[in-house]
């Protein structure tokens, strides 16, 4: 049984990888957004790393259901983690595609807070994955870290709207403003889902006998 979990714990690593790569891309892509330079290549990168992440669902999902053991885990939770991760992985390829569409050069006033909001979207992701990895082995440092995401969603809701007010004040494009501030929200809606995401982690370690 042991080579066997070693199998599932394999491939979760490989999604984790493969996530960050998504997210690390995505950073990216808005960077050279924000910096009117648009990087096609990076947004391919991303569309590719969500599908890749598809497949490795897949063969987790197989893995558990075959097997019919997760330990430290139920089979039911370990399904929740790989979607609560693929949900992120969905939202990641959505922005991208948003952002494959975007056809304005960016706005000077915003770019500052923008920046700012783009980094806090992969310190966040950084550490939920960090938190998914750390449940295989420390549920008291897992703990601690699933507190973080509530840190980053209050800091990414103030950048959120700091970015709305300035953007929903503009005159000049009516469709430039409608579309930036959508790219705002799917920043945040990423932000956010990764917080709802950690308050189901928490949970989890707190149901389970401690590690």
């Amino acid at each position: 049984m042991k080579e066997k979990k070693n199998d599932l714990i394999e491939v979760s690593e490989e999604y984790q990888r493969e996530l960050l790569k998504c997210m690390e891309a995505l950073h990216d892509s808005v960077d050279t957004l924000i910096k009117n330079k648009i990087s096609h290549t990076k947004l391919d990168e991303v569309i590719a790393c969500e599908h890749a992440c598809d497949l490795l669902k897949e063969r987790y999902i197989e893995i558990i259901y075959k097997q019919k053991r997760a330990l430290p885990f139920l089979i039911e939770d370990r399904y929740k983690i790989i979607n609560g991760l693929d949900n992120i992985a969905d939202k990641s390829e959505g922005l991208a595609r948003h952002l494959k569409i975007y056809p304005f050069e960016f706005y000077q006033d915003i770019k500052e807070e923008m920046t700012h909001l783009n980094n806090i979207t992969l310190e966040t992701i950084k550490n939920l994955i960090e938190v998914v990895a750390l449940m295989e082995t420390d549920f008291s440092t897992a703990l601690t870290k699933t507190f973080k995401s509530e840190e980053f969603k209050r800091e990414a809701r103030n950048s959120k709207y700091t970015l709305l007010e300035i953007i929903y004040k503009k005159t000049d494009n009516a469709l430039k403003s409608v579309i930036t501030a959508g790219l705002v929200s799917k920043m945040f809606d990423i932000v956010a889902m990764a917080e709802e995401f950690s308050d189901y982690l928490r949970g989890l370690i707190i149901k389970y006998p401690s590690k």
